[in-house]
């Protein structure tokens, strides 16, 4: 679990802001509400701090005097094992989209046992959002009314999704995107190459950027590229792209081949929405340079900026509209290919 409980540079002053002194960790609140945009690391801060928590003798930097964890008592090893009695992490099960309402109640009868190493219990709710309606209320009876000695680490992307008395009852952290040149900084330093196109491509959060750094991923992102302007050109027709894009999600990878392309449906809506985002931005804005500032793709800026002339604005904000849609309908049954065809017509349809 060690490798879960992690702090990045972009995180030293919220760090300073929750364990800055004993105090601040001795009178932590009942209830933590960590939020921001995905790829910003809050899962990992949420787990560093569940680890100071229940730590038996934080350490204290020099510099800064904010606590961290020793890496070496009993609760420590026991965290970075994954065996800590007092931690309990709660999320989403595999083939499921929501937390329900009994694994909640499960929860908080786990929260009224006593601390079995005699230290803080802590409870990690990742994405805290995921819980449904009953969900949230049965955990608004415990923010209501807090067991004594167990912190709750509410962690989530969509912090307005949960319900206003959840969030009243929380204090919040918002977690921001870093400056780009630490965020940069930070990228080279794991081994990413253009960072820059990166950070453009994940709106500058760092580790979705490292995410999409991926051989793979950039593949699929630009044959997803290819396909919108081998239509737009009339190279490729909607139905035979349609078809190639399908294929990609029903590719598997076998021993014997050295490489094949796989995406999953959620790939190709998540590239299609950037290059009709970067459209729209760009048919909007009277642009002579400095384009790489407004759009994602900046590495295909002039064909975008090229092909923006061509389009209607009105379809093209419809086709977005689409696509937005799109996201929820590939979480249902719904067949792809059709799915696929009918976006990339409605993308020809944009075309003067």
């Amino acid at each position: 679990m060690s490798e879960l409980a992690q702090l990045y540079p972009w995180h030293a002053s919220h760090w300073q802001q929750l364990s800055g002194s004993e105090d601040k960790l001795a009178n932590f609140p009942h209830a933590l509400l960590i939020s921001g945009i995905a790829g910003t690391g809050k899962k990992a801060l949420a787990f560093y701090l569940a680890q100071t928590l229940m730590c038996h003798a934080p350490h204290k930097d020099p510099q800064t005097k904010a606590l961290h964890p020793c890496q070496q008592c009993r609760a420590c090893l026991l965290f970075t094992s994954g065996n800590h009695p007092d931690l309990q992490y709660l999320t989403t099960a595999e083939d499921k989209k929501i937390i329900n309402v009994d694994r909640v109640r499960e929860l908080i009868q786990w929260t009224v046992l006593s601390s079995q190493l005699q230290r803080k219990k802590v409870v990690i709710i990742e994405p805290a959002d995921a819980m449904n309606q009953n969900a949230a209320n049965s955990l608004l009876k415990t923010l209501e009314e807090p067991v004594p000695n167990t912190v709750l680490l509410l962690v989530s992307n969509k912090k307005q999704s949960l319900l206003p008395t959840i969030r009243s009852r929380c204090q919040t952290i918002d977690i921001g995107l870093p400056e780009p040149a630490m965020a940069r900084q930070w990228l080279e330093q794991q081994g990413v190459n253009e960072s820059a196109l990166m950070l453009a491509l994940s709106s500058g959060a760092p580790l979705k950027a490292r995410q999409l750094a991926q051989e793979e991923a950039q593949a699929i992102r630009k044959e997803v590229l290819e396909i919108l302007l081998q239509v737009a050109d009339n190279r490729i027709d909607p139905v035979s792209g349609a078809d190639v894009l399908f294929k990609l999600t029903a590719v598997k990878k076998t021993k014997t081949a050295k490489y094949k392309l796989t995406a999953s449906a959620f790939d190709i809506i998540y590239w299609l929405d950037s290059v009709i985002t970067d459209l729209a931005r760009l048919s909007q804005i009277e642009l002579s340079a400095g384009a790489e500032q407004f759009i994602s793709n900046i590495d295909y800026q002039q064909d975008l900026q090229q092909l923006s002339n061509r389009l209607y604005l009105k379809k093209l904000m419809q086709l977005s509209d689409s696509v937005n849609k799109a996201y929820y309908e590939i979480q249902g049954s719904i067949n792809l290919n059709l799915l696929f065809e009918k976006l990339l017509i409605d993308w020809k349809n944009c075309l003067k």
